[in-house]
């Protein structure tokens, strides 16, 4: 389902300890794949996309490149991406709470509103409808 000759082809290219540039270009390259083929299949496939969506780390940027280059490290490819880069693209922690909040509270607002939702009946409207005849 995955291109996976792309990516590799890329991470050969580059060095053995990856700068962020290195990182958002292998994700740039995994991002068109995955969106064409979600586009094709009319879903979105993140977390499922390929295989190395095991190792997906939500809470850093370009997390297909990190997820995939741990991949290849744990299948002997001598690359990593050097732990300062690492943290650096890591998103701050604020951020990944308030959009945890965000969530919980659109949830809470959806259950909200369901509740408070009830069914309004309004009074039947009676229609007369009249036949006119002609006379002669």
């Amino acid at each position: 389902m995955w291109n996976s000759q792309e990516p590799l082809k890329l991470l050969l290219s580059m060095p053995t300890h990856l700068t962020s540039e290195n990182v958002q270009n292998l994700q740039a390259v995994i991002d068109v794949d995955k969106i064409v083929n979600s586009q094709r299949l009319k879903r979105d496939l993140c977390g499922e996309y390929a295989p190395f969506c095991d190792f997906c780390d939500k809470t850093v940027r370009f997390p297909c490149a990190h997820a995939y280059v741990k991949m290849k490290h744990a299948e002997g490819l001598d690359v990593e991406v050097p732990e300062d880069v690492y943290n650096s693209l890591k998103l701050e922690s604020e951020v990944v709470a308030e959009v945890a909040t965000a969530e919980e509270e659109v949830a809470e607002e959806t259950e909200e509103v369901e509740e408070v939702e009830e069914v309004v009946e309004e009074p039947k409207k009676r229609i007369r409808i009249a036949i006119a005849k002609k006379t002669r």
